[in-house]
């Protein structure tokens, strides 16, 4: 586990001395590899990373090089079938100095060059430079589990794992994307391929870039075929287990200390189970507890940590700790980010640090088998459109009283009637969002980027969709295309972002069984009733979870990672809210109309209406905003290169 930076000039020219940048982009990603720091200049490109050692500690230093010094490779992630592909490349006449993961990679590049992708099972980021072709090749992992951004300026190709990496390069301006923020704020999060900066991209999962001889192709290398098969719900049952347990055993491997996060829920519950059926030693598991009893899952997490036998830590997280938690994160994150579960999610992480390096946690199942309650009321929906009287009924329910507990039934019916009569792909949007693109010309000041016709219009370059979703000769069924819809874009947007950026803001490596592309190639093929049957969420994951975990875990529902963000607001963050909430500071940016934010302010605070989501956005922008465009330090970042035209020559 690394972080990964590099620049490529792209007239070929060798750089000069003078401009060796590496050593400030790799201070700038230090949180993700404390362990070491490798540097190589090779000419006309330079290549960087942090290392986090996890397999072989001893002689695993990046850059890593073929025999001939001709490729160097700078890696981020985990290639699971590793041992396999060293037997695979010692056959084919190569010789090995380390016994790491990466250096595997190099020769087989060497031997298949791009076709070299389709042989890694695990997450990943990559930068290969071949100077026999004078190419830089950089590509991520199938779901993206790990990232990777690039940008073209001043005539130089520059990329990293995180975006701050990009940044520390001098050549790099940065600039707010106004059609970025308008995404933000209908999703919650800015969804690949783009980024809130202007002018830096995210690779998409599944993709790599080549850059040669100043050109730049792009390509997608995994296209899962995703036809609908028949299966027995026995079959497939059988099948879910071997494939979910083959990928934990795979993710046990590490030369260092390793756990897993254990929720309670199904998901986290049964990698648990799974894996502590193969280790030697009890399984250390962690948890985390909420003093807000509607948040907390840590009796459940304690049930199945009893039931399976493990060495379980659970850590309460307190009120008084969110504000200090969240200002430890806002020195690692680079984008604004409304999920406000990873802050939970990184005080996890910094207790889990202090008894392993590697976690393996739950990620994905909710969007492979069908999770989520927003799959139960599209089915509701229907329902809820023919009922008698309906327009008696829905102005009562939106006169109940406001409460501000997780997922309260206030909250819950006043979201799903708001949108129930929208197609269903703008109905799930707005139901998982802040901002409907409807609102955003109250919200936003004239000027504020071209406003999208409809939410579906946000995806205007739909990525992983093009990946995920079949062609119109295979249709799938409307909960079918949701749950994919949000597997391409939800999952390695926000869920995954939050993965990445919360471990490796503590140093944790953090190991998804769920997201193993023979699982997920499985998973879509499964038909919809094994997902959700009926009402039903994850049905066919219960039954295969029931042989191994509690019947009352077995049936509890759907919770969710969640934290007291309505609450918050008026309290633990009320004077964080008030000052980048305020008129002088809203008024400063130019960006919002701050009558408008003064209104939902105003609702939230009286309990009129519940804001929680839309104020919470706005919060985590503006605070983004005055970190990058709103300090000393900032400003002198942002002027330091003159403009110049992008370069970019894609095909």
């Amino acid at each position: 586990m690394c972080g990964i930076v590099g620049y490529l000039n792209l007239n070929g020219q060798p750089f000069k001395s003078e401009e060796n940048y590496l050593p400030r982009m790799t201070d700038s990603i230090a949180h993700r590899g404390p362990d070491e720091v490798g540097m190589k200049m090779l000419g006309s490109a330079a290549l960087g990373m942090t290392r986090l050692a996890i397999i072989d500690l001893k002689t695993g230093q990046q850059p890593i090089t073929n025999e001939d010094g001709t490729i160097w490779i700078v890696f981020n992630g985990e290639i699971y079938n590793f041992h396999e592909l060293q037997e695979k490349v010692l056959s084919l006449g190569h010789k090995l100095v380390t016994k790491c993961d990466t250096e595997v990679i190099v020769h087989l590049y060497e031997e298949y060059g791009v076709d070299c992708l389709k042989y890694l099972e695990g997450m990943f980021s990559l930068a290969i430079w071949d100077s026999n072709k004078e190419r830089l090749f950089i590509a991520r992992d199938r779901m993206g589990e790990k990232p990777l951004h690039w940008t073209i300026q001043d005539g130089k190709f520059i990329f990293g794992s995180e975006i701050k990496g990009i940044l520390a390069h001098p050549s790099t301006r940065r600039e707010l994307d106004m059609n970025a923020l308008r995404q933000y704020l209908a999703l919650e999060y800015v969804p690949a391929p783009h980024s809130i900066f202007k002018n830096i991209n995210k690779v998409l999962p599944a993709h790599y870039l080549i850059v040669e001889h100043g050109d730049v192709t792009i390509g997608n290398y995994w296209r899962p075929n995703p036809k609908t098969v028949n299966i027995e719900a026995a079959d497939a049952e059988k099948q879910l287990v071997e494939l979910l347990s083959k990928s934990v055993e795979l993710r046990l491997i590490s030369d260092v200390p390793l756990g897993v996060f254990l929720s309670g829920g199904i998901d986290s519950s049964m990698i648990a189970a799974l894996a502590a059926q193969k280790v030697s030693e009890p399984l250390k598991t962690f948890s985390i507890g909420f003093a807000d009893r509607s948040f907390d899952e840590s009796s459940h997490a304690r049930t199945v940590a009893e039931h399976l036998g493990t060495k379980h830590e659970c850590v309460q997280f307190e009120p008084s700790l969110a504000l200090d938690t969240m200002t430890e994160l806002w020195n690692i994150l680079d984008e604004p980010i409304a999920d406000a579960s990873i802050i939970p999610t990184y005080f996890l992480s910094k207790m889990t640090r202090q008894h392993v390096t590697v976690a393996l946690a739950g990620e994905g199942g909710d969007e492979l088998f069908g999770g989520y309650p927003t799959y139960q009321a599209h089915k509701f929906a229907k329902l809820w459109q023919s009922v008698p009287l309906r327009q008696l009924i829905e102005p009562a329910l939106k006169r109940l009283p406001v409460s501000m507990n997780n997922l309260s039934f206030d909250y819950k019916v006043k979201r799903f009637i708001a949108s129930v009569d929208q197609p269903p792909l703008r109905r799930h949007l707005r139901w998982m969002g802040s901002f409907p693109v409807s609102e955003q010309k109250s919200l936003l000041l004239a000027g504020a980027g071209d406003q999208p016709r409809e939410e579906e219009h946000l995806f205007d370059t739909p990525g992983m969709m093009r990946v995920l979703m079949p062609d119109d000769k295979d249709p799938v069924d409307l909960l079918e295309t949701i749950m994919r819809l949000d597997l391409s874009t939800y999952l390695p947007d926000d869920l995954l972002v939050k993965s990445d950026r919360a471990s490796m803001a503590a140093s944790l490596e953090v190991r998804l069984p769920f997201l193993a592309y023979p699982l997920v190639e499985f998973a879509l093929g499964l038909p919809t009733d094994l997902k959700v049957h009926g009402l039903s969420s994850k049905y066919l994951l219960r039954q295969a979870a029931s042989r191994y975990l509690p019947e009352k875990i077995i049936k509890r529902p759907k919770k969710g990672f969640g934290i007291p963000v309505a609450k918050w607001i008026n309290n633990e963050f009320r004077d964080v809210v008030d000052d980048l909430l305020s008129e002088s500071f809203v008024r400063r940016q130019e960006i919002f109309d701050w009558t408008y934010i003064k209104r939902l302010l105003s609702e939230h605070r009286m309990s009129q209406v519940d804001r929680r989501k839309e104020l919470w956005t706005l919060l985590m922008f503006q605070w983004w905003w005055r970190k990058f465009f709103d300090s000393p330090e900032s400003m002198l970042n942002s002027r330091q290169s003159a403009i110049q035209p992008d370069l970019l020559r894609s095909k």
